[in-house]
C-alpha cells in the first residue's frame, strides 16, 4: 500500500505565535498621547521535514551464531509492533516521511520493502488577507494629530486582521492534525499487516544501510534511522553508503556472549562514524520499549 504522506502536524501554538513581528512602529518624533501601533504576527512555517527509516532483521536466527534466547519470530514481530505504536508519539508533521524494509541476505532487493516511503500529505498553503499598512512616522510635531488618528484607525484594522489570520491558522492546524491521524492509522495498518518470513541464508546489514542512505539522499531534511537487529553481518556486502549525518538507533540489540555484544557495539560505532552518521545509540532488548524509541528519536530535535 503506497500512501503519499505529505503532512507535518504543526502545533497550534507554533502556527499562531511564531513570527515575523513588528510591522508597525513610530519614528524619532514623540507624539504625546499617540497610541502605539499594533504589532502583527504571521503564522510560522512547518520547518524542515524529517524522514524516519526502520530496518528490521528477518534473518535473526539465520545462522549458528545467532542467539537462542529470542527464537523466531520474536525480533521482527516485536520490532513491527514497536514501530507501529511509536508512530503516534513521534510528532509527525506534514512533509515528514516514513519507510520500512527488511534486513535479509539480500537487503537491497526492492522486495524487502514492507513499508514504501510514505509521506504525510502537505496541507495546501493557507491564504491570508493582506496585512494593513502601518502609518508613516510623523516628520514633526505638526503632524502628530493626523498621525494619532491614523494609528487608531490602523490599530482597529490590525486587530481585525490578526483575529482573521489566527482563525485561519487554527483551522489549518486542525485540518493538518486530522490528516496526520488518518495517515498514521493507514501506516500502522500497513506495518501490522507485514508478515516476516525467516531468511535462513544470512544477514546483509550494509545492503539495508544502502537502501536507507539512498532514501535519505533523495529526501532533504533531517534523517533518523532505527535498526532492529543483533548487527551480525554475515554477507559482507562491499557497499558503504553515505548516511549524511543521520541519527542512528539500534534496538533489540542482543548477543548471548556479553563480550561479543560489547565488541559488536564498539565495531559498529566506528563503522557508523566512517559512514558519516551520528554516533549510534544502542538499546538492549529489555530496554527497547516504545517510549524509549520515541525518546531517542526526539532527542536530537527536528
Amino acid at each position: 500500500m503506497r500512501v503519499r504522506l505529505g503532512f507535518a502536524v504543526p502545533l497550534v501554538a507554533a502556527l499562531v505565535a511564531g513570527a515575523c513581528g513588528g510591522l508597525g512602529g513610530s519614528g524619532g518624533i514623540v507624539c504625546a498621547g499617540a497610541p502605539t501601533p499594533e504589532t502583527l504576527t504571521t503564522p510560522a512555517g512547518a520547518g524542515a521535514s524529517v524522514t524516519y527509516g526502520f530496518l528490521i532483521d528477518r534473518a535473526y536466527t539465520g545462522d549458528a551464531k545467532r542467539s537462542p534466547s529470542y527464537p523466531w519470530p520474536q525480533l521482527p514481530m516485536t520490532a513491527l509492533n514497536t514501530v507501529a505504536s511509536a508512530l503516534t508519539s513521534l510528532d509527525l508533521r506534514p512533509g515528514d516521511s516514513v519507510f520500512g524494509t527488511w534486513i535479509s541476505h539480500n537487503s537491497n532487493d526492492t522486495r524487502e520493502i514492507f513499508l514504501p516511503l510514505t509521506q504525510v500529505p502537505k496541507s495546501s498553503a493557507a491564504e491570508y488577507p493582506a496585512a494593513p499598512t502601518p502609518p508613516k512616522a510623523p516628520l514633526n510635531q505638526l503632524e502628530c494629530n493626523d498621525y494619532t488618528a491614523k494609528v487608531r484607525s490602523y490599530n482597529t484594522a490590525a486587530k481585525e486582521w490578526q483575529v482573521k489570520v489566527n482563525d485561519i491558522a487554527l483551522r489549518a492546524a486542525a485540518e493538518d492534525a486530522q490528516t496526520v491521524v488518518t495517515c498514521i492509522d493507514r501506516t500502522q495498518a500497513a506495518i501490522r499487516a507485514a508478515s516476516p518470513v525467516q531468511d535462513p541464508v544470512g544477514t546483509d546489514i550494509y545492503g539495508g544501510l544502502a537502501v536507507a542512505g539512498g532514501v535519505f539522499g533523495a529526501n532533504p531534511g533531517k534523517h533518523k534511522l532505527v535498526l532492529f537487529s543483533d548487527m551480525t553481518d554475515t554477507v559482507g556486502n562491499p557497499v558503504r553508503p553515505d548516511l549524511v549525518q543521520s541519527d542512528i538507533v539500534v534496538g533489540l540489540y542482543h548477543r548471548d556472549d556479553p563480550s561479543d555484544q560489547g565488541k559488536g557495539q564498539r565495531d559498529w560505532e566506528a563503522t557508523f562514524k566512517t559512514l558519516n552518521a551520528q554516533k549510534p545509540v544502542f538499546l538492549p532488548w529489555a530496554a527497547t520499549t516504545v517510549d524509549k524509541i520515541v525518546e531517542q528519536l526526539k532527542a536530537t530535535g527536528r
